[in-house]
Formats: structure tokens, C-alpha cells, sequence
């Protein structure tokens, strides 16, 4: 028998023992590039069922569309984005899994969408906002979100990672505007960064392994992050394209849309990431977003290092440490700090100096993009930032140099900045 014809015979072939249960969405379009200006995911409507025994059926029969599930902890309730009529704009409903009566958790004339369980009993998504979706955080019974992006642009939660913290993704500021990277950030809103400094290709629609590890979609195939190497790892899989997030189930294996053609439709496929195993149909054909029905451990609480006093303080070790450029030694005088007005123009806020070591402290305006500038003796440039970031009030950031990647360890030295003061220089605000 030709080998192709095997594959395709055991491709089309359901799972010969039932799944285990899972959620997932079923639509006749998923366009995962939406996200990038704003636009909807889902322009042919959406209906999130659940998968169990072999049979589907509709989670939420009372919503006209809906989409995005994610299970509690407790694997009680789900999660999902919907609407009661089409016409109506996107907001988070709870869902009994037993079945029952939907719950709205969002509430106003914004879409909301993209929700996920936090801990002490809140909720993660993204609502639209003038400057675009913005991700938020809000108890499940009232309406009192806190803002956690503070940027521009569209950013959209792919979860909350084992941790606590929540994994996003954005369009990254220097790149094309096709080309999103992951982030992560602490549910208060602080200590934002990204998740790997190895720019480059699109990562979108991440997913948290059992150990660690991320799995994300590049293209129209899969990648991963492990928490041993600094940079993106390729993943030998079977032949085809893949549409994220992975759902990982019992024994290792995925449960992911794919197919194998581009002018097929897209199956959710549970097989093993092995290049010889061969993806199995469970469930199809235009379903996405496969949610295991599992009891998890709940998200830890992160208590707030967040302080009452204004703006925020930052302080770099050694401005001179960089992966992205060599920058020659004494070559730095001061610092300069950008930030963006409520048009959205650059603002200078003012000027820091450097210490020969590279070290720098300074105060600048929280919620507020911010981004530095390194200056020699002359008032020249040396090097810039190409994008921007956020810090809240009162929180207190260090990093450790120029773009240096979240993987980099801070040299055990006191920075010169330090033992020279205490005290970090203050920055204007855009509107000065």
C-alpha cells in the first residue's frame, strides 16, 4: 500500500477509542490575523460545543455566537466570549458545564473576548478600547477591571501560565506589523516583558505545557520555548499546517487544528508531536480552539510590590550589556527618556546621567509608553530603543542592560549609580 494513501487513510480515520472531554470552537472562519488591526476572528459566526463520548453538543444554546472557552480550575465552569444576538458586541459569559443558563461577567458597549481564569476568583481578557484591545482583569462577580496594558496597538491574552502570570501577544514595535511576539505580565499590571528577546518570526496563539515549556504557532506550523534555551526551537511534526493553541491530554499527546492541505478545512487532530505519528480526526471539519475538560491547580496569587508613591523607578545595572549591538565602553554620558503624548507624539521627558559602569535611576511617568535613548558626551546617540514599554505607580524595575533578554543574570556588583544615591532622577510627564 503507497505510503501516502496510508496516511491519508489513517488521517481521515476517527480516533479509535473515544477523547477525553474538551471544549472547543466550531466556525465556519478563524482568521487568526484579525487580531492585528483590530478586526474580528470570527466573521461567519461562532459556536462553542463540548466534546464528550464521541458526541458534540452546543455549551451555551442561549448565545448567538460565541467562542474562546477556557475551563476552571475546578472544571466546573467555563469561560467563553459571546454575544445574545449578533448584532450585539462581544462580552464574557460563565457557563455551567452541566449544563445551564449563561452568566455575564463583562459588561458595556466594548467587545470583550479572549477570557481566562485568574487567581482569586478573576478573570483575564481583552476589551476594545480607542487605542485598541487592551487586556484587563476583573472579579467574577462585579464590574471593577484593572487596566494591565498600557501601549497602542492590540493585545490579547493566550492564558495564565502556571505561575500566575499572564501570556499575551502583540504586534512587536520594531517589526512589521504582521508580526506578533509573546509577552508576559503580572496581574497588577507590572513587570511587563517579553518572553524570549530572539525577535524575528510571528508568534502568536501560545499555550503552556505540563512542563514549562510554550508551544505557539509561526507560520502555519508550531514552535516551541523551554525554559533551558534562549532562543525559538523548531518542532518536528507531521507534514501539514497547524492553527494554535495545542491542547495537551493524557498521555502526552495534542489535541490541535490542522490539516493537511491548504485548500482543506482545518480538523481538530490528536496525535503525539512526533514526526512519524500520523494526526488522527477527532472532531470537524472548521473547529479550533480545543480546551481539555480537566481539574488544574488554581493560578497563585501574586501579592503587589506596587508603592504609593508617584511614577515609577528604574534603574539599569550596565547600559553597555547588550544582544542586539556592541556599545563601546565610556561611550555613554546620559540618558534620555521618551514618551508618547494622548496624540500619540514622542515627548523628550528629560535627561539622566550614566555612571562609567553604564548604571543609571530615574523616575518617569507610570501608565505612560516610555522608552530610553543613550546619548555620548556630545548629545549624540549611541543607541536607542526601537519600541516602547510601561511601568505602573510605584513600581520599583530593574534591568540588566541594553535589550538583554529576560534570560540574562545580573553580574554580582553594586551598580555605581547606587552608591552614589538613593535617590533616582525625576522625569517630566508628556504634558509638561
Amino acid at each position: 500500500m503507497p505510503v501516502l494513501f496510508l496516511f491519508l487513510l489513517v488521517l481521515t480515520a476517527q480516533a479509535s477509542a473515544p477523547s477525553s472531554a474538551f471544549l472547543y470552537t466550531e466556525a465556519p472562519e478563524y482568521d487568526v490575523q484579525a487580531m492585528l488591526v483590530g478586526g474580528q476572528r470570527f466573521p461567519g459566526g461562532a459556536v462553542v460545543k463540548v466534546f464528550s463520548g464521541g458526541v458534540s453538543r452546543p455549551l451555551a444554546p442561549s448565545l448567538a455566537t460565541s467562542a474562546d472557552a477556557a475551563v476552571s480550575p475546578d472544571a466546573k465552569y467555563a469561560l467563553v466570549s459571546g454575544k445574545q444576538k449578533p448584532d450585539q458586541p462581544w462580552q464574557i459569559w460563565e457557563v455551567p458545564l452541566a449544563g445551564g443558563p449563561p452568566r455575564e461577567v463583562t459588561f458595556g458597549a466594548e467587545d470583550c473576548i479572549r477570557p481566562f481564569y485568574a487567581a482569586e476568583r478573576k478573570v483575564v481578557y481583552a476589551r476594545k478600547t480607542p487605542r485598541g484591545f487592551q487586556i484587563e482583569i476583573a472579579p467574577l462577580e462585579g464590574n471593577n477591571p484593572l487596566r494591565l496594558t498600557w501601549l497602542a496597538g492590540n493585545f490579547l491574552p493566550d492564558g495564565v501560565m502556571r505561575d500566575g502570570r499572564v501570556l499575551f501577544e502583540a504586534a512587536f514595535p520594531s517589526a512589521p506589523s504582521t508580526t506578533r511576539e509573546l509577552y508576559t505580565v503580572y496581574t497588577d499590571g507590572s513587570g511587563v516583558e517579553t518572553r524570549r528577546c530572539d525577535h524575528g518570526p510571528d508568534r502568536h496563539s501560545a499555550a503552556e505545557l505540563a512542563t514549562g515549556d510554550l508551544i505557539f504557532q509561526t507560520g502555519a506550523t508550531l514552535a516551541r520555548f523551554t525554559s533551558a534555551r534562549a532562543g525559538q526551537l523548531e518542532l518536528a511534526l507531521p507534514k501539514g499546517q497547524y492553527l494554535g493553541p495545542v491542547a495537551e491530554v493524557e498521555g502526552g499527546e495534542w489535541l490541535v487544528p490542522y490539516r493537511l492541505r491548504a485548500e482543506s478545512a482545518y480538523w481538530i487532530c490528536r496525535f503525539p508531536p512526533q514526526p512519524w505519528a500520523q494526526p488522527v480526526k477527532v472532531v470537524g471539519p472548521n473547529t479550533f480552539q480545543p480546551v481539555p475538560i480537566r481539574v488544574r491547580p488554581v493560578p497563585p496569587y501574586h501579592p503587589s510590590g506596587l508603592g504609593n508613591r508617584e511614577g515609577a523607578n528604574l534603574l539599569c545595572l550596565n547600559a553597555y550589556v547588550s544582544k542586539s549591538q556592541q556599545i563601546p565602553k565610556n561611550s555613554v554620558a546620559e540618558v534620555r527618556v521618551w514618551a508618547q503624548n494622548d496624540r500619540g507624539d514622542a515627548v523628550a521627558l528629560g535627561k539622566a546621567p550614566v555612571e562609567p559602569d553604564g548604571s543609571f535611576y530615574l523616575q518617569a511617568p507610570s501608565e505612560t509608553p516610555l522608552r530610553f535613548e543613550l546619548l555620548d558626551r556630545a548629545g549624540k546617540t549611541v543607541a536607542a530603543e526601537k519600541g516602547w514599554f510601561w511601568a505602573r505607580k510605584g513600581e520599583q524595575r530593574v534591568c540588566v542592560g541594553c535589550h538583554a533578554g529576560p534570560e540574562r543574570a545580573p553580574e554580582n556588583v553594586a551598580p555605581q549609580v547606587l552608591l552614589r544615591t538613593q535617590k533616582p532622577v525625576p522625569m517630566g510627564k508628556p504634558g509638561d
